[in-house]
């Protein structure tokens, strides 16, 4: 049985060429759901990126801060 505009086909009763459509169309929204589930892997991955880059950019930004500061005590 398939469900298309609310309305439910058994496509036992179908013709072939319904049942090769059939087919597509299972196919079809299977790919679109795999797409799905790899976009949102991809914004869960690009939101670790993010955090991972914050991170290293604090890092980072502290580490300059360090290295004026040991400075100015030399001078």
């Amino acid at each position: 049985v398939v469900t298309i505009d609310d309305e439910q086909y058994d496509m036992n009763e179908q013709s072939d060429v319904s049942k090769e459509h059939y087919v597509e169309v299972i196919n079809l929204r299977n790919e679109i759901g795999e797409l799905q589930n790899q976009i949102v892997q991809m914004q869960r991955r690009a939101v670790n990126l993010q955090v991972a880059l914050g991170f290293r950019e604090n890092a980072l930004k502290e580490s300059i801060q360090i290295v004026e500061e040991v400075e100015e005590v030399v001078n």
